[in-house]
């Protein structure tokens, strides 16, 4: 230990620099060199994220990290009381952040895959202050499973000299309104500055803020999360002069009778809808997709449509339900979307079966994908006593399958890129049977705060 011991300061902190996070705060406990050596490393971290509930290792975890961190990630796990701590004590400390580019809060009911729980309210002055103090660096700003609470009074405004400070110019309402769900709009002419190109928010709770949201001259694309935790109401477009604005839907864990509610009251013309994900609902709506290509056939860019693998061993639930009065002919519903959407570059689907000769097809009608992943692909058309094209579950129990090297050699002569069947070892874990809360969750978010084609270049800087 005596060599590592008395390394230099400088080569020991490059070494420190490739450790993640946990790696790096066990470093500390090796020995004091190796400490002062993480001490200097500063916490030059891009992602922090930091659980509500865990106060003392918070304060650590600020104090060495907050001065460059990129990318801030916030986790409530906690009751009201922690909660009011966190913010109170630990969110003001990453005012003196100097890149601050991302800031995403959220709620337990994501983190717990339960959407019954209800909304988690955040301190406005506080959190639009923050928000404030990184105009001109802000690109990316999220609220799941949370919100802007109603201003009680000034109180909190002087929490924190920073919060006093930057809170100045920032007016509020003491009433809650529609149009304030993800900042105040009174304060519209103060964010008209701010380089804040895309948000994040739950669809439920976006109210009226769209029609002045969508006129911040950065904004390019808006993502809505649909958790069915209230009835949804009818989406305003934007105005005509903002349509530039480019919209992803994530559908999650929404039950099958509430669909047609989503393509009423969500899917509406007059939107730019770039991104489509439907994510443990246990159904392949087919209605949805026909829908889509009907009204945004020259727009959606990526679309996924994952699920676990059912728990139930009664073959015949493998067969997803049709809707009534549905006519449309034994079809893929994907080989529809493959065949319109001009600008599909991203299919994604996992936890349903897909017949071999529609993979082919996927690629086939539309050459334009850079992404293909299907997990589960069953060469003969009638093995699972089904006719090709219908939709079908995975089953915990079933096995993957093995495609023949021909098979993949055709596929290739097809794509733009090297195409290979998916295995199911390197799955998420939230995609594996019997997958945890936390598992999902993880996926959820990973899939929400993935950059998009329309802003895969928002942070490669």
């Amino acid at each position: 230990m005596s060599q590592w011991g008395s390394l230099p300061l400088l080569p020991l902190r490059c070494i420190l620099d490739h450790l993640s996070l946990e790696d790096a705060l066990a470093a500390m406990s090796t020995c004091h060199h190796w400490r002062a050596a993480v001490l200097l490393y500063e916490g030059h971290k891009e992602t922090l994220k930091l659980r509500a509930k865990q106060l003392d290792k918070n304060v650590f975890l600020t104090r060495m990290f907050r001065k460059y961190v990129k990318r801030l990630h916030i986790y409530i796990d906690c009751n009201e009381g922690q909660l009011n701590k966190f913010i109170t004590f630990i969110l003001p400390q990453f005012f003196d952040a100097v890149k601050l580019q991302e800031i995403i809060f959220i709620g337990p009911s994501y983190i717990q895959q339960n959407h019954r729980i209800s909304l988690v309210k955040l301190k406005r002055i506080i959190t639009e202050s923050l928000i404030f103090k990184h105009l001109q660096t802000i690109q990316r700003l999220g609220f799941m499973g949370c919100g802007m609470g109603a201003v009680k009074n000034d109180d909190e405004r002087y929490t924190h000299r920073l919060v006093e400070y930057y809170s100045r110019p920032l007016l509020s309402n003491n009433e809650s309104s529609s149009a304030d769900a993800i900042f105040s709009s009174c304060n519209a002419n103060i964010m008209a500055f701010s380089t804040l190109k895309h948000i994040i928010v739950d669809c439920e709770e976006l109210g009226d803020s769209l029609q002045w949201v969508a006129a911040l001259p950065a904004l390019a694309h808006l993502t809505l999360n649909v958790t069915g935790r209230r009835p949804l109401r009818p989406l305003c477009p934007p105005p005509q002069t903002h349509r530039h604005l480019s919209i992803g839907v994530n559908i999650i864990a929404l039950p099958y009778k509430r669909f047609e509610e989503v393509i009423e009251n969500v899917l509406v013309d007059g939107i730019e809808l770039t991104s489509l994900k439907v994510m443990f609902c246990k159904t392949v709506y087919a209605p949805l997709l026909e829908h889509v290509v009907r009204l945004y056939k020259e727009s959606v860019r990526e679309v996924v449509w994952a699920d676990c693998p059912s728990h139930c061993a009664d073959l015949a639930r493998r067969h997803v339900r049709t809707p009534r009065n549905y006519d449309m002919c034994n079809v893929n519903p994907f080989i529809l979307l493959c065949w319109q959407c001009v600008q599909l570059q991203r299919l994604v689907i996992h936890g349903y079966w897909v017949w071999q000769y529609d993979v082919i097809g996927f690629a086939r009608l539309r050459r334009s994908l850079r992404a293909l992943e299907v997990s589960s692909v069953y060469a003969r058309a009638a093995q699972f006593g089904a006719a090709a094209g219908a939709a079908l579950r995975v089953l915990a129990a079933d096995a993957p399958a093995h495609l023949a090297a021909s098979y993949v050699q055709k596929m290739n002569e097809y794509t733009q890129f090297e195409w290979r069947p998916f295995p199911w070892s390197e799955l998420p874990r939230g995609l594996k049977a019997h997958a945890s809360p936390a598992a999902r969750a993880a996926l959820v978010i990973a899939e929400i705060t993935r950059p998009q084609c329309t802003i895969d270049t928002l942070y490669n800087q």
